[in-house]
């Protein structure tokens, strides 16, 4: 998807993730040195959630990558709806890691269902899409 053909609610969706990935990573590196903890640990920490960022954010780039490793180019509506698909899986996932660690530093434990929220949200979204896809090709005689 061209960065001109971008909707206002897209522009908004990666800009919340981007700032929601770098306060994480801040909030992270304040961690470890109030608590004093090692490097390692906050690397341990960090470096999944940047590593899922980086491929939910390569999926975005080049949405091909979903089709199964295929050489076929993705094309229209379910191109659209591939980097929709990841881009909103990867604002759910940084608001999912976000919330808990700024809870922490206000004070407020957050519940144990919370994750399995993100969760459900997450999988409603990528269901939604593939279902989307679906149709799509279902109605296109694909």
């Amino acid at each position: 998807m061209v960065k001109k053909d971008w909707k206002v609610w897209e522009i908004v969706t990666e800009s919340l993730a981007a700032a929601a990935a770098v306060v994480y990573l801040g909030l992270q590196i304040y961690y470890g040195y109030l608590y004093e903890s090692m490097g390692t640990a906050i690397v341990y920490r960090v470096l999944p959630a940047a590593f899922l960022y980086a491929g939910m954010t390569v999926f975005e780039i080049v949405p091909e990558l979903l089709n199964a490793g295929g050489k076929e180019k993705l094309g229209g509506r379910i191109r659209i709806y591939a980097v929709r698909m990841a881009r909103n899986c990867k604002f759910l996932f940084m608001i999912g890691m976000l919330v808990p660690s700024v809870a922490d530093v206000i004070g407020f434990r957050v519940d144990a269902s919370y994750s399995f929220l993100i969760m459900a949200g997450i999988l409603g979204t990528l269901a939604y899409y593939l279902y989307r896809i679906y149709r799509y090709n279902s109605e296109s005689g694909k």
